[in-house]
């Protein structure tokens, strides 16, 4: 391995711990010394992600506007620094809703800026990969950046609970200091050809065009679409299990690992299994295990002896399983279809649909939690908005048809050409 690609999987670790780090602390920050609810929390994080549905503006910008010849590394370096400007002003700017919000979209835009230049160097060293090695490269750089937030999970509930918040945001600004200097020795290669605007909307409305692209594009914004009622559920395990900082920080603990374990079992053994099979049965599995949340709910775990840690554990470790067995055939699939000249533009396509149907999770769950009644104190309609949007995740399942014909190995050289 060259310094280059030791650097780019480093990028991925310190990527990872940045954006985990301060998770714990930003979501107790927000409840006890904002006082924000549940639905606004959701509300807030779905805004946040924003940026990340505009993943293919930014390989846009990239791949037809280099800086002094270079189309990633200039753009990785200046938005790392914007995103440390604004964790360095977060803790000190006012109690309000609208400019944290604000705050924390910049710092999102800016570290998805840098994600995207360096998913698109990642794409092109795909692309030398033979059929045996296929999705290596990028399994290896999700185990790392999952590695980097499990390291960070570990170091964050213990940092919150010793220094408090405002201490972790500063230290966290750190990070994409690091991360620009990361940048300096990840290879680039100068490009004297400038491709236009225009040219890279006509390679990129062919691309799409594909069905082999757009199919699957369809299917996993409607995976990623369905509700999420995960910031009403941070409050349940806050206020009603009375859930710790460390507790919080061990159940993301176990997520990062499971994703680690989620990759390599991918890696492992479902490189060649069909899209239909991997999502029909997570989806379904999902969908089973999910609902003996409601046992936790209603505290009848309490009853058969279990303890609530260990229920909140069990859907952290499936649903991150679910999302791996979900996310790495897709990003296999995108890397190499990717034709040369807009890799950044057309993968940042593929990847920010999941994203998009990220915050259209995130805002349909908050309307749902918003009309349930549940708020930070009221737990009592929660079970009936659980119902609802366990009943939504089986929607997925009706648009399997798109995948059907379409394998990891289903393309060749001459598809992708443009």
């Amino acid at each position: 391995m060259d310094i280059s690609t030791a650097s780019l999987l480093f990028f991925y670790f310190l990527l990872g711990f940045c954006f985990q780090f301060t998770s714990v602390a930003l979501r107790f920050w927000l409840m006890e010394e904002v006082q924000i609810s549940p639905a606004q929390m959701g509300a807030i994080f779905g805004i946040v992600a924003i940026p990340w549905c505009l993943k293919p503006l930014y390989g846009f910008i990239s791949d037809s506007t280099p800086i002094f010849g270079y189309r990633r590394r200039p753009y990785m370096i200046v938005s790392s620094f914007v995103s440390c400007v604004c964790w360095i002003i977060l803790p000190f700017c006012p109690y309000d809703e609208f400019i944290i919000t604000v705050v924390l979209t910049i710092s999102s835009g800016a570290l998805c800026f840098t994600d995207v230049m360096a998913d698109s160097l990642l794409v092109e060293a795909a692309r030398d990969e033979t059929e045996e090695e296929m999705g290596t490269i990028q399994s290896w750089s999700w185990i790392v950046r999952f590695g980097g937030g499990f390291v960070a999970s570990l170091m964050g509930a213990h940092a919150y609970a010793n220094f408090g918040a405002i201490n972790v945001f500063l230290l966290n600004s750190m990070i994409p200091i690091t991360i620009a200097i990361i940048c300096c020795f990840i290879h680039d290669e100068k490009t004297d050809i400038i491709c236009s605007w225009r040219q890279t909307n006509k390679k990129l409305a062919k691309a799409i065009r594909k069905p082999m692209i757009y199919k699957p594009a369809i299917f996993i914004f409607i995976v990623c679409a369905t509700p999420s009622y995960g910031t009403a559920m941070i409050y349940f395990y806050e206020r009603e299990l009375k859930f710790t900082p460390t507790e919080f920080g061990w159940l993301d603990v176990m997520g990062y690992l499971f994703s680690i374990i989620g990759t390599w079992i991918y890696k492992k053994w479902l490189r060649n299994v069909s899209f239909m099979k991997i999502f029909g049965i997570a989806i379904l599995l999902s969908f089973v295990l999910e609902n003996t949340l409601l046992l936790l709910v209603f505290h009848i775990n309490r009853e058969l002896g279990i303890p609530d840690f260990v229920f909140a554990s069990i859907e952290r470790i499936v649903i991150t399983l679910v999302s791996q067995f979900i996310l790495m055939p897709m990003v296999v699939l995108g890397a190499r279809i990717c034709p040369k000249g807009i890799e950044g533009t057309l993968y940042a396509l593929l990847m920010s649909l999941s994203n998009m149907g990220g915050v259209f999770a995130s805002e349909w769950g908050s309307l749902f939690t918003a009309m349930f009644g549940v708020t930070g104190s009221n737990f009592a309609n929660f079970w009936k908005l659980m119902l609802v949007c366990h009943a939504c995740d089986l929607i997925p399942m009706f648009s399997l048809p798109l995948l059907k014909g379409i394998t990891p190995s289903s393309h060749s050289e001459r598809e992708v050409e443009l």
